[in-house]
């Protein structure tokens, strides 16, 4: 990338990071792409609440990346493949999005400095002498005062110490929170994320999800099926929340749905009292086919 595209990239991104801390919607939509703009309410609401975290933080960006997809074909629904080797280092920056069209990309990190900082990553395609966002991935770069690296350590201390399961939950949030969005990798999380296997649970050696659920048992004989175990940030920063989800047979609604998910928190927490540590709370998701999850938000105190 040349000195003058990489400012350009670099203006735009901080423009649109200019516009979204101060809630400027109608300013980020023009310099978004027509798809974007046409469906602008999610993108709206986005722009909402990270101006809400951001608006007394100081911007800058950080990084700047060059991705040429101009080879794809219209419709290729396949990953794009992008490996950016970072200068003057034998570490490299990952690039796997599915199902990007043709175009010339960039990538480009905003920080936002202040009391509680969020990383801004936005995608940018060029159009004509424009670059419009293709995506925004904006996100808190600390949760409950604490950064990546620190939940990366406190997670490598609990492993050594034999508590595996908070462990695994710990690196988790370290990934949450040092990678710019879902489909960047690098060496440095690539090495977080073989540390976390190495060290997961004998049960969780494969993850955990959908296709792969993890089997629960309560005292009374009953079964919950796991489909997510995780962490999220407490809506003011200042906790943590272990998320937890489980696959239903059937929907429940009102104090019925509430009862089984309390019995499938207080299930998790007997087997491995040890995720008691260091949350704020527990958040559980019944997931049913074709239908919305229910969710229960539980203080530790209610899970007996």
């Amino acid at each position: 990338m040349s000195g003058d595209v990489r400012q350009t990239v670099a203006n735009d991104a901080m423009a649109l990071a200019t516009a979204v801390k101060a809630n400027d919607a109608e300013r980020v939509r023009s310099m978004s792409t027509a798809d974007i703009a046409s469906k602008f309410d999610t993108t709206a609401f986005v722009v909402h609440q990270t101006s809400a975290a951001i608006a007394a933080d100081t911007l800058r960006v950080t990084q700047v990346y060059r991705l040429d997809a101009s080879g794809r074909k219209a419709g290729d629904t396949s990953e794009a493949d992008f490996a950016c080797a970072l200068s003057g280092s034998a570490s490299e920056v990952d690039f796997v999005i599915p199902g990007l069209p043709p175009g010339i990309y960039s990538f480009a990190i905003v920080e936002a400095t202040g009391e509680r900082p969020w990383l801004l990553p936005v995608l940018l395609v060029q159009q004509g002498s424009a670059w419009k966002m293709a995506g925004f991935y904006p996100h808190p770069r600390t949760a409950a005062g604490h950064d990546g690296l620190w939940y990366w350590t406190t997670a490598r201390a609990d492993a050594k110490a034999g508590k595996k399961w908070l462990a695994w939950v710990l690196y988790g949030e370290a990934d949450q929170l040092l990678r710019p969005a879902n489909f960047v990798t690098s060496t440095h999380l690539d090495q977080l994320r073989n540390e976390r296997r190495t060290n997961a649970p004998g049960e969780l050696s494969e993850g955990i999800g959908p296709e792969n659920p993890l089997v629960i048992k309560a005292k009374d004989g009953s079964e919950f099926h796991l489909t997510g175990l995780g962490s999220a940030v407490t809506d003011d920063g200042k906790g943590v929340d272990l998320v937890v989800r489980y696959r239903a047979d059937s929907a429940l609604a009102g104090d019925a749905a509430r009862v089984r998910n309390v019995a499938a928190a207080s299930a998790l927490l007997t087997a491995h009292p040890e995720l008691r540590e260091g949350f704020s709370g527990v958040t559980v998701f019944a997931e049913v086919e074709g239908q919305p999850p229910f969710a229960t938000e539980l203080s530790l105190a209610e899970i007996h």
